[in-house]
């Protein structure tokens, strides 16, 4: 995916380790979330583990230091931006990561729906996304370490 990264798409931001603390604590919760409603709302569920996928990637960007600027196509920045921090070891990661995104918007802006595989797939990747990117934010500032297998949406 993204050997390159437009960082026009970006603005600088001070570190502020509490914003990123409070990032990873709403990305937990949102996994948490996709995981109560797994049994009852498949595409609630989804949205939320994108959304947690989202928040840690948000978190990953502020701590270099950026944020994405108020636009249209700001989730493509943010998934683009992991793409070029994870790199090509992670490209199958990122491609999942990617794909969540495009089917989110087919849930949310046209007609599709979740299964309950899907829902139940990205509930799982979200929730180890998540939690390595807290262990990267608590590290030195070297690239998220993310240990699972990438599942294509």
């Amino acid at each position: 995916m993204a050997r390159e990264f437009d960082f026009s798409l970006l603005k600088k931001q001070t570190v502020n380790y509490q914003q990123i603390e409070v990032t990873i604590h709403k990305a937990y919760k949102s996994v948490e979330a996709s995981r109560k409603v797994l049994g009852t709302d498949t595409d609630s569920s989804f949205i939320l583990a994108y959304e947690a996928m989202l928040k840690a990637t948000l978190a990953l960007m502020l701590s270099r230091g950026y944020r994405p600027r108020t636009a249209l196509g700001h989730h493509k920045t943010l998934v683009d931006f992991s793409s070029f921090v994870l790199g090509e070891k992670f490209e199958g990661i990122t491609a999942a990561y990617d794909s969540m995104r495009a089917k989110r918007n087919k849930v949310v802006y046209d007609i599709a729906l979740v299964s309950e595989d899907e829902a139940s797939q990205a509930t799982i990747l979200a929730g180890q996304y998540v939690k390595q990117d807290r262990r990267r934010q608590s590290a030195a500032q070297t690239p998220v370490v993310i240990l699972f297998a990438a599942i294509r949406f």
